[in-house]
């Protein structure tokens, strides 16, 4: 288990067009569940972390950072 960077959380959260599992799994690739984990800043399954940061990378042209 870890906790997301902060850094990709605020961008998620900057481009999240809406916050039901349909949307989230649409653009994400979470559920609503992960989500509620990822705001309130607690760790999620590792191989789930690194998935996320990659795909959040990947969908956005520019680099998450700070």
């Amino acid at each position: 288990m870890r906790a997301v960077d902060p850094a990709v959380v605020d961008h998620m959260v900057d481009n999240c067009t809406g916050q039901t599992d349909e949307t989230l799994q649409a653009q994400f690739g979470i559920s609503y569940n992960t989500w509620r984990k990822l705001l309130s800043g607690q760790p999620i399954r590792r191989s789930l972390a690194d998935r996320l940061e990659d795909r959040v990378s990947r969908r956005f042209s520019r680099p998450v950072t700070n």
